[in-house]
């Protein structure tokens, strides 16, 4: 059981790397990235005047108890995660944290560092280490552009007490040279102060006054003596009640994800570098338009495709799962591109709700291998049902796992759909109801276009951009359009005035009235006006002015409503499936 402990600065800062240690799951060292915030002399300033820095979390871990075998055998008493080193000397050249041998610790207790990395890795390089920034206006591959500085305290600046932004003079000076003494200035470096003894024999060796030598003594009350590092220590070895904790405190004032976690998991035991390797695969899938699959998704994809369990929890990652994970990574993202390649056909290049739809696609073409015209088709059916009922926003795993049972038995996909139409435990279906509902749905919604693509089947969504077009302009829904009637003003995005227009014809369109941009794009053929009316379910003798658009909404809904019925309700009642 976890509980709230104290201890000095000097005895953390003189462990770490000996007994404290980093996970993976913590981001890089961040606060030197801009150094003209001083975050590190804010940081020393505050322990000087004695104000809070804030509290830490630790995990108190036996060396035992992380696996170091990767080859080893599934062991749920082991721990499998990567331990990092705290950076000492920064050089913005090389910011990244060394690996830790587990082996080679010589620490049998560990603790890990859940939160603090920043202040800690701050304290560190200000007490032991160094500092290693370009010179401004120098360039990179110049040598002599870098200076190594170390943390120095002027004893001779006294601050203003009463001025809580008049700080002690901290500051980086040049490694191995001896700062200038005068009147003004006797620089101490700041990490001596974990050696020195006797700070009134100091203070006579070096000349001190009284003032300078009580900014020293508050110094090594501060750093040595008072126990101002407070942490919650948790001892428990459990990592699902760590991620608890984990994700309830802030690094770097950034929320960190469920995923991070696993991350270091997979790191830990992957060949390769999996980090680098999962954020150029998902910034590639946002490039491509489907941004929805983050990094949480994929990592649920890939436990579904090797046929692991694919609940997000941390024991559904173990050495097994992450071998096959491994094993399979470049046939699962070949896969998943696979998938995205046929949504951007269905036309759903960021327009997709969800991602779990196309870890559904993806699941089923890996399955499958070779996916036949008939198979496109209900997967269109498919993706576009999902994403008319809003499917996937609640009980989404256990949504998903019910398209995968179904998908494991099943010979091609229609049959996954006319058992999914029937599942009595997570039905996809659309019914008479949800087509009424579907006249009320608003431009945005993610139902609006899976809903045009039925009632416009003939267009080429591979090879055209289509976009969603107002009929009568959404910018004239304005009360000084006095031909409109008041009744109207807010229905601009209702499903009855939209229609599907090739992107070129909706940019020409423009805000243009219908009836004078159909005598402009027909060049008043009144043939194919009526024609285009008809195709567009409006009826060809109306008029489309704002007056009419009572007669246009009344006659559009309903031929729109009985289009939808004909293509999703089935007539005939199929057995309840009780098992999927």
């Amino acid at each position: 059981m976890g509980q709230f402990r104290d201890v000095s600065i000097k005895n953390v800062i003189e462990d770490l790397n000996q007994s404290y240690f980093l996970p993976d799951i913590q981001r890089e060292y961040v606060w030197l990235r801009k150094a003209k915030e001083k975050k590190i002399e804010q940081l020393f300033d505050s322990i000087l005047r004695g104000y809070p820095i804030g509290s830490f979390l630790f995990w108190k871990l036996k060396k035992d108890d992380i696996e170091t075998n990767k080859d080893a055998k599934e062991d749920s008493e082991k721990l499998n995660f990567q331990l990092y080193k705290f950076i000492e000397n920064y050089d913005e050249r090389k910011t990244h944290n060394e690996k830790v041998n587990i082996e080679q610790i010589n620490s049998d207790d560990l603790s890990i560092v859940l939160d603090g990395q920043q202040r800690l890795t701050s304290l560190y390089i200000g007490l032991k280490g160094t500092r290693t920034l370009k010179k401004p206006k120098a360039w990179w591959d110049n040598p002599n552009a870098f200076e190594e500085k170390q943390l120095f305290l002027n004893l001779r600046y006294q601050p203003n007490e009463e001025n809580p932004d008049d700080n002690f003079d901290f500051d980086f000076l040049r490694k191995n040279t001896i700062p200038k003494i005068d009147e003004n200035n006797y620089w101490f470096k700041i990490g001596d102060i974990l050696e020195l003894g006797s700070i009134v024999s100091y203070a006579r060796e070096k000349n001190l006054s009284d003032n300078e030598a009580e900014i020293l003594e508050k110094l090594k009350d501060a750093f040595c003596t008072k126990s101002l590092i407070s942490y919650f220590e948790e001892t428990e070895k459990n990592l699902d009640k760590v991620l608890k904790i984990f994700i309830r405190v802030n690094s770097g004032g950034t929320q960190l994800s469920y995923s991070d976690l696993l991350m270091s998991i997979l790191t830990a035991n992957f060949s390769t570098d999996i980090r680098d390797v999962m954020n150029k695969f998902v910034d590639s899938l946002k490039e491509q338009g489907f941004g929805v699959m983050g990094r949480d998704q994929v990592l649920k994809t890939c436990l579904l495709l090797t046929e692991s369990n694919h609940i997000f929890q941390l024991k559904n990652f173990s050495k097994s799962n992450i071998n096959k994970i491994e094993d399979n990574w470049e046939g699962i993202t070949e896969t998943i591109f696979k998938a995205t390649k046929l949504l951007k056909e269905f036309g759903y290049t960021n327009q997709l709700s969800s991602a779990y739809i196309l870890s559904a696609v993806a699941y089923y073409i890996f399955k499958k291998k070779n996916i036949v015209q008939e198979d496109k088709t209900e997967l269109l059916k498919f993706v576009r049902n999902a994403q008319i009922t809003s499917y996937f926003t609640t009980s989404l795993d256990g949504k998903l796992e019910v398209v995968a049972k179904i998908i494991r038995t099943a010979e091609n996909f229609k049959m996954v759909n006319n058992k999914l139409a029937i599942s009595k435990v997570q039905p996809l279906k659309i019914s008479r109801d949800d087509i009424d509902r579907m006249m009320d749905f608003q431009y945005g919604n993610p139902a609006i276009l899976p809903i045009l693509q039925i009632l416009y089947p003939d267009l080429d969504y591979k090879n055209s951009t289509f976009h969603i077009d107002h009929i009568y302009p959404k910018s004239k829904f304005k009360p000084k359009n006095t031909d409109l009637d008041g009744d109207y003003l807010t229905e601009a995005n209702f499903l009855y005035n939209l229609q599907l227009l090739q992107g070129e014809e909706n940019l020409a369109k423009k805000a243009k009235n219908p009836e004078i941009w159909l005598g402009e794009h027909f060049s008043n053929n009144e043939e194919q006006i009526k024609a285009y009316k008809r195709r567009n379910y409006i009826d060809e003798n109306c008029e489309l002015n704002w007056g009419g658009i009572k007669e246009f909404n009344e006659y559009r809904t309903e031929k729109i409503k009985a289009k939808l019925k004909e293509i999703l309700l089935t007539e005939k009642e199929i057995p309840v499936l009780s098992n999927v």
